[in-house]
């Protein structure tokens, strides 16, 4: 620990100038990417591999796209942001720094889009379903429920249990909903006379 923060005291940090970027440039040159830890010492700079290894990659690299973003490149940052060298593995020319800070400086900070309306189509719309109703007769809760004017006791074995008279509730209310449905939808109701279906009576002192 001691050796390495005595070999880091003498490292120059902070930005480059022009001689450096001229150094580093003409050591790539000559012997190639790769090995950082010999270029310091090869090209004469007093830095340490790593900043070498990010100036060269991204500022000092010959095949650089430093021109704007196009459409394309946004729309793949979108998709997937965060995952910056795998971006800059597919956009060739730019690199993992520029697409971050580009998605930091101008996509992070823009507003988030409205949510979209669910488009009306054949296959969402509810439509209602129609009722069965039956032409004949009245149920028989009909009569039931005016069967006898006397009202049974407790005693009467007569007196149907309060289950059977909670679904005979429940058949009356379904079948007045049905009634006033049909009224409401204009149709015929099987049940209810009409001025042809009435028998009129002729007037007092008129010849039949």
């Amino acid at each position: 620990m001691e050796n390495n923060t005595n070999n880091n005291k003498g490292i120059r940090k902070g930005a480059w100038t022009k001689e450096e970027d001229l150094l580093l440039r003409d050591c790539i040159r000559k012997y190639g990417e790769g090995k950082w830890h010999l270029v310091p010492l090869r090209a004469g700079l007093n830095r340490c591999r790593k900043s070498c290894r990010l100036r060269w990659l991204n500022y000092l690299r010959p095949d650089l796209n430093r021109g704007f973003f196009t459409n394309d490149e946004v729309d793949l940052i979108v998709r997937l942001h965060k995952l910056w060298s795998l971006i800059a593995g597919r956009l060739p020319g730019r690199t993992a720094n520029d697409v971050k800070n580009f998605w930091n400086s101008h996509i992070s900070k823009r507003p988030p889009p409205p949510p979209k309306e669910k488009a009306i189509t054949e296959s969402n719309i509810v439509r209602p379903r129609a009722r069965t109703f039956s032409n004949s007769h009245p149920p028989a809760w009909s009569t039931k429920l005016i069967a006898s004017e006397k009202i049974p006791t407790n005693n009467d074995p007569t007196r149907p249990s309060s289950s059977a008279q909670q679904d005979d509730l429940d058949e009356c209310m379904r079948w007045w909903g049905d009634l006033l449905e049909m009224s409401e939808n204009g149709e015929k109701n099987p049940f209810m006379f009409s001025d042809n279906d009435v028998v009129r009576l002729p007037e007092p002192g008129s010849a039949i």
